[in-house]
């Protein structure tokens, strides 16, 4: 268990308290490592030690928020200046107000020694941190975010794609059939990678097929789905491969995963998120360039 400051004591008073927000002031920006020791002596009785990251001075306040958040939680921010410049090209493109969600490999999370992790961190001001907390079912950090298959999933918030919104995700898939947003409790709901060719996003009754160029195992993809009240176009790194005519509607809860076994995503995230706009291509560019 993590701890923010240590309190010394003598015959029953309090002698002296560290805290970790005193220890940092003064540090430079980026990610620093802060370690409390108590000796007895020549004896190392115990070390508590708090990884924290500090904002760079012209940062955008969000930026600053979002870091101190997954400080104060105990999280790692893993790349503080990608972070703000996400910030920044959100407000550039005049998106931030409209984003519903925003979860990021090069973003914070909250992961065991051995890189499993049990929470990531949302950029958006709806802070929807999607979570896993059975250890046997805790997706890998590596560069991405990697599910592997058998059972690893993130459960999230309900995330809804209403007219007028936008789906965006970046992800490099290991293998094909996998399911890789689906809904707690609905078999019917999913978004898969079928085949290397075929895309599929399935809601309440319909389920709608796209027939896109080849995709490679090991290469990241880029995909929007847009959603108007016509139906939902698919883009596939910044190209269109067209619109499906539907009123379904088409949500999620988690993340890597399908309600039921046997149709686990394998491969990576590096991003998810969702927009209450339609992106035009040059806004959906301009993520794809981050």
């Amino acid at each position: 268990m993590s701890v923010n400051k240590i309190v010394t004591k003598v015959d029953g008073t309090i002698n002296k308290t560290i805290d970790f927000n005193d220890l940092k002031a003064g540090l430079g920006a980026g990610a620093h490592t802060i370690t409390v020791e108590a000796w007895n002596g020549a004896e190392l009785i115990s070390t508590q030690t708090k990884n924290i990251t500090i904002a760079a001075a012209g940062d955008e306040a969000e930026t600053t928020s979002y870091i101190n958040r997954v400080n104060t939680d105990t999280g790692v921010v893993i790349n503080e200046a990608y972070i703000d410049t996400v910030y920044k090209q959100l407000k550039t493109d005049a998106s931030l107000a409209n984003l519903l969600f925003w979860m990021d490999a090069k973003g914070g999370m909250k992961k065991d020694a051995s890189n499993f992790i049990s929470k990531t961190y949302d950029l958006s001001s709806s802070l929807n941190d999607p979570t896993q907390l059975t250890g046997s079912k805790q997706p890998l950090f590596s560069t991405n975010i990697v599910f592997d298959g058998s059972s690893d999933a993130l459960n999230s918030s309900l995330l809804t794609m209403s007219v007028g919104t936008t789906l965006y995700a970046k992800i490099i898939p290991e293998a094909f059939g996998g399911v890789f947003l689906g809904k707690t409790g609905d078999d019917n709901v999913y978004l898969q990678l079928k085949t290397s060719t075929d895309i599929r996003l399935k809601g309440v009754t319909d389920v709608l097929i796209w027939t896109v160029p080849t995709m490679t195992i090991g290469t990241a993809y880029d995909l929007f789905i847009r959603r108007t009240s016509a139906g939902y176009t698919l883009f596939l790194n910044g190209a269109s491969q067209g619109e499906k005519a539907t009123t379904d509607l088409f949500e999620f809860t988690i993340l890597g995963n399908y309600n039921t076994s046997g149709f686990a995503f394998t491969g990576g995230f590096q991003k998810l998120a969702l927009f209450n706009e339609i992106l035009t291509p040059t806004k959906m560019n301009n993520l794809i360039a981050l």
